[in-house]
């Protein structure tokens, strides 16, 4: 392996004429030969931002988009543009990009109308690579020298070390509480942790993760109240006039609850590091989401300056918000520094499933009101545990108070595609449906008449009436809508159809936005209908894919999609909105097959 490169010899091995400083460190190079080289700290997941970013490089500099390249995540040669989440690529990396690109052009911003490459459909530049296996993931990362690692885990969640064998052949290398056979042979590492002979002390769930109704009476019992603060982007508290004093002076009223369980990421590649050290530095190859936070994790448990630490985000081989945390790099530098080699540390599936952390959990509550018009006049909406994202609503209440109470979790949890917009829209769609079918009103219709978003009631008259249950949003900055067909057969559901409806501002790039939202759907799939973690009382019973049954072909109905492109607004995010649907439209669309409301997620008719 080369020594490492430091951002003046890759600026150097470009042979670059021009360089343009939109901050520090270096953002636009321009080559010798002209090809232009675009660094950001963003990471290409598969939802397209290597693609959306060298277009906006190529539209601003006027150069053929086969002339640029982009660098991506690697904490010494780019920037810090922020983790890779939370849809942010586009509507804050996209602009920072065309800004540096237009102004090392010396010119102004090109006018969406005016676009040439932006705004069209360019397939995936690494579509190529992919298919023919030159694509390098995290789990191809090698380095000279380098030996293969296998942690011990326990049996029981959470259990921690107390002692660990050797065993025969294989070298057991300790760090306090992590212990890890490592050998240049990568088999051996498994066989010897797979048979350890390990002392464990257990630490014992303080509830019932696998029950549902004790579950959510613990998140109530031990919950914080939320306190207002509009200084971040999800606000645990969104209110409006007196929520409650509006709903005891409405004769109509309506409560209901609804649930989801943990979830699992499931990415195609379970995570994987590759840790090396020299002279008292270590740089790790990684799949990291978030390069410059783990950079930060590394440092602070590895007792190091951030200087000291490198992260080399490769393409993950999938995420979905399951690669924000360092767990993985900080076992292979641990390990590595233990060793004084090389390591290489790739999770099993097992691995993936149990030390990872799950989609939270959580309940939410909702009480309303109406008055004799069918217009919604108060609403409370109480989210415990899953979160604050996607609280916001889009209908035009006069009194509500939209809350996310803080819980502690028996199980380790963290961000999930959405975060929380998937759980709080599948308990506000489902509450608008329940209201419309008790006013015996058209959910569509009813829908509009409380719509308090001029794009968003664009967007429902664009999905139009027809069978089946609807859902719609504000999500990300994007109005969108879906309808779903379904079809019952005896205690089975299978979906017909999914026709959506997206207004996303200005659409960057077409062939791309469609696969996100065909993607977000068929994911969806797995949370409305198939996929729960389960537990007993002290340790994770799902460990493998055969224990957990993720949406498959056969599951996926035809979908039909129709984006309104709006030149003259900012582009929205994209890569999460769609999820937020499913699990509502899905669920009113049971309803209206059947006449039976399901408010648990994943979606059983047995249970009825």
């Amino acid at each position: 392996m080369a020594e490492r490169l430091t951002r003046r010899e890759a600026l150097g091995s470009l042979g670059a004429t021009v360089v343009l400083f939109a901050g520090a460190p270096v953002r636009i190079v321009i080559a010798s030969d002209g090809t232009v080289t675009a660094y950001t700290g963003k990471v290409e997941l598969g939802q397209g931002s290597q693609t959306e970013l060298a277009m906006a490089v190529a539209e601003e500099m006027r150069v053929p988009l086969a002339k640029v390249r982009l660098v991506m995540g690697d904490t010494d040669l780019c920037p810090d543009d922020g983790g890779t989440y939370g849809s942010l690529t586009t509507p804050q990396a996209l602009p920072v990009m065309r800004k540096a690109a237009a102004a090392q052009r010396g010119g102004e911003l090109t006018p969406p109308g005016e676009w040439k490459v932006l705004g069209t459909g360019v397939a995936d530049l690494r579509g190529t690579a992919i298919v023919t296996g030159k694509q390098v993931f995290p789990g191809d990362a090698r380095v000279d020298g380098m030996l293969h690692a296998r942690v011990v885990r326990p049996r029981l969640y959470g259990a921690k070390l107390v002692s660990v064998a050797q065993a025969e052949g294989v070298r057991l290398v300790r760090d306090g509480g992590l212990a890890a056979f490592v050998s240049s042979d990568p088999v051996e590492p498994k066989r010897a942790a797979a048979s350890a002979k390990a002392e464990w002390e257990a630490v014992p769930f303080p509830t019932d993760p696998s029950d549902a109704k004790t579950l959510a009476q613990y998140f109530k019992a031990n919950s914080t109240p939320p306190v207002e603060n509009m200084n971040t982007r999800y606000p645990p508290l969104i209110r409006r006039g007196d929520a409650r004093v509006a709903l005891e002076a409405t004769a109509l009223k309506h409560t209901s609850s609804y649930w989801l369980p943990y979830l699992a990421h499931t990415p195609m590649e379970p995570r994987a590091a590759v840790a090396e050290w020299k002279d008292g530095r270590v740089t790790i190859r990684t799949g990291t989401q978030t390069p410059f936070p783990v950079r930060q994790e590394v440092a602070r448990a590895l007792g190091l300056d951030e200087s000291k630490v490198r992260i080399i985000s490769l393409t993950p081989g999938g995420a979905f918000g399951g690669k924000q945390r360092g767990e993985v790099e900080i076992e292979a530098a641990r390990i590595s520094r233990a060793a004084g080699a090389p390591v290489r540390v790739q999770w099993s599936r097992e691995e993936e499933f149990t030390c990872s952390y799950h989609r939270p959990a959580g309940l939410m509550e909702v009480e309303s009101a109406v008055d004799t018009d069918g217009k919604l006049t108060a609403w409370i909406h109480r989210n415990y545990n899953s979160g604050a994202a996607g609280l916001q609503i889009a209908y035009a209440i006069p009194h509500y108070s939209c809350e996310f109470h803080r819980s502690p979790s028996p199980v380790r949890q963290g961000s999930y595609r959405s975060l929380a917009a998937a759980a709080n829209t599948f308990a506000r769609e489902c509450h608008v449906d329940e209201w419309a079918a008790r006013l015996k009103a058209d959910p569509l219709e009813f829908r509009i008449r409380n719509c308090g978003d001029e794009r968003l009631r664009t967007v429902l008259e664009r999905l139009g009436k027809g069978p089946g249950g609807i859902a719609c949003t504000l999500e990300k900055d994007a109005r969108i809508a879906l309808r779903a067909e379904v079809e019952v057969r005896g205690r089975e559901i299978r979906l017909k159809r999914f026709t959506f409806v997206g207004d996303y501002g200005a659409v960057v790039n077409q062939v791309n936005l469609r696969k996100q939202i065909q993607g977000a759907l068929v994911m969806g799939i797995g949370g409305a209908l198939l996929e729960r973690v389960e537990f007993d009382r002290n340790s994770q019973k799902t460990r493998r894919l055969s224990m957990y049954r993720v949406p498959r072909f056969g599951d996926v109905p035809e979908i039909r999609l129709e984006l309104i492109d709006r030149r003259e607004v900012e582009p929205a995010g994209a890569g999460e909105s769609a999820i937020t649907l499913v699990a509502p439209a899905v669920a009113n669309a049971i309803f209206a097959a059947t006449g039976k409301r399901l408010r648990s997620l994943p979606f059983s008719l047995s249970e009825l």
